[in-house]
């Protein structure tokens, strides 16, 4: 029996005659190819795939000091019902290009004034929110209403109506985790706002106490207790599903405790990490994927620092306290499409 490549039919058979009798160089039939809008693999112009990862992405730290006093700035300046959430975006500069502060993560931090709030809407894209500072903010989750003191996580699953509003006297700012570049190159993302379908800018919520939404909030007293409960002078845990999954199927959440003078595990994997740090000072050194270059970045309380993939990487803590450090990486993904590994 001919195998499928000798089978012949009229139509191939006419113009494989013809490129026969026309096409007489490599060249000649690499312009063909590209006429009928395809590439031959021997000549793509680059690499498709690669000995290692190869993110653009670079280490990077923003500074608390940086990101608040702009968002001060801008509640002098930004309407937040034009710019729907008054918040600065990280931006890695090894990409230069919104919405990366890493290849599939994203980062901010948001201002809330006194009395404000912020419009409802949902989308697609998965958020985790962590309180950097203030009191008697809340984030709102179809109709359930959860405030926030500083050290806690809110989740906001997937598509979900939210809203967020500041019911204190003093400013609140919190760092919004989502995976927003994860639809650059696929993008089949909603969004939706409340009012557009409803007719006003806020849904109706009520206050639930934290036993009623553990699916969502996660606070502070409860993580750092476990935490100490470690007894190491380092200890990570992720937060956790009252079912026991991972907070989403694309991120995953973590905190992790470093005693003064101590260090994080070393760790060298295809995750993205993005840090919040919650309390304490410290450094992180860092390792170019072929080991090429090493660095030291400074944090300290409020700072954002983001690690790419396959950065080999050490946290430590200076001081006399220990550092806390609250992080979200796409590992529940990696590992979901096995494309988790570590070095």
């Amino acid at each position: 029996m001919p195998s499928v490549a000798q089978l012949t039919q009229p139509a191939v058979d006419i113009k494989t005659k013809t490129l026969f009798e026309t096409v007489k160089s490599k060249d000649e039939l690499e312009s063909e190819i590209q006429v009928k809008e395809m590439v031959p693999l021997w000549n793509t112009g680059k690499q498709i795939t690669g000995k290692a990862p190869r993110s653009p992405q670079i280490p990077t730290v923003w500074s608390y000091a940086d990101t608040k006093s702009l968002l001060v700035s801008a509640a002098e300046l930004v309407d937040p019902r034009l710019a729907e959430r008054r918040a600065v975006l990280f931006i890695n500069p090894g990409r230069n290009e919104a919405p990366f502060t890493l290849d599939t993560l994203l980062a901010a931090h948001q201002l809330i004034l006194p009395g404000e709030k912020a419009v409802c809407h949902r989308h697609t894209p998965f958020a985790v929110r962590f309180l950097i500072e203030g009191e008697q903010g809340y984030t709102a989750i179809s109709g359930k209403k959860m405030y926030m003191e500083p050290g806690d996580l809110i989740i906001t699953p997937v598509w979900n109506w939210h809203d967020h509003g500041n019911e204190g006297t003093k400013n609140v700012i919190w760092m919004d985790g989502l995976n927003i570049p994860l639809f650059a190159p696929n993008p089949v993302d909603f969004t939706e706002h409340y009012g557009e379908e409803f007719g006003k800018d806020t849904q109706e919520s009520a206050v639930f106490p934290d036993e009623e939404v553990r699916d969502m909030k996660f606070s502070w007293v409860d993580m750092k207790a476990r935490l100490l409960a470690e007894g190491e002078d380092y200890a990570s845990l992720e937060y956790k599903l009252p079912s026991g999954a991972s907070v989403s199927k694309t991120i995953g959440a973590y905190m992790e405790r470093i005693n003064p003078g101590s260090a994080s595990t070393r760790r060298k994997e295809t995750t993205n990490h993005i840090f919040q740090v919650h309390q304490g000072y410290g450094t992180t050194t860092v390792t170019s994927p072929d080991g090429s270059k090493t660095r030291v970045l400074e944090w300290g309380p409020g700072d954002n620092f983001a690690i790419p993939s396959w950065t080999e990487f050490v946290n430590c803590a200076k001081g006399d306290e220990p550092a806390y450090l609250f992080y979200y990486t796409d590992r529940p993904m990696l590992e979901s499409l096995g494309l988790w590994r570590s070095g």
